[in-house]
């Protein structure tokens, strides 16, 4: 990993650090939640599979949760921060339909992290997995893959 850029606030635990083999443009700045590294897209929306590529460039994945204490570190970082967008998560069922699960390791999303009645597979095209405080409840549900969305990326 890179040299420490900053703290982002004297009372967190959470380090900023670059990126060394980043591919786009400025370096993107991961920061330090818990034991992973994150790249949280702010402002720029993609598609699913557009925001998969990114962070494939950057040497990272779409987030991805697979145990409660990533969740709960991510959640708190979010709300701490005043972060309140809907994110994609590395979650879909593009391999098996009806099979959610984390992409690309094909680990189930074992955790109870859905929203209730999610995922539903309104119309038939909800395929892929946003992450975001919906309706203030903390959560997963399915989307269309080309709806456009900001993204976290992570380093495993």
């Amino acid at each position: 990993m890179a040299s420490t850029v900053q703290p982002i606030d004297n009372n967190t635990n959470f380090t900023v650090y670059s990126a060394t083999d980043a591919a786009l443009g400025p370096r993107p700045l991961f920061t330090q939640i818990g034991n992973k590294f994150y790249f949280i897209e702010t402002e720029v929306k993609k598609n699913w599979h557009d925001a998969y590529a990114t962070c494939r460039q950057m040497g990272a994945h779409l987030i991805s949760f697979n145990t409660a204490d990533e969740w709960v570190a991510i959640v708190s970082y979010l709300k701490y921060n005043n972060i309140d967008y809907p994110y994609w998560s590395s979650g879909c069922d593009l391999v098996k339909e009806g099979s959610h699960s984390w992409f690309p390791t094909g680990d189930p999303i074992a955790l109870d992290i859905w929203y209730p009645g999610e995922p539903n597979n309104v119309r038939g095209v909800e395929h892929c997995d946003v992450f975001e405080l919906y309706n203030g409840y903390p959560s997963l549900h399915d989307n269309n893959c080309e709806s456009l969305r900001r993204y976290i990326c992570q380093i495993h």
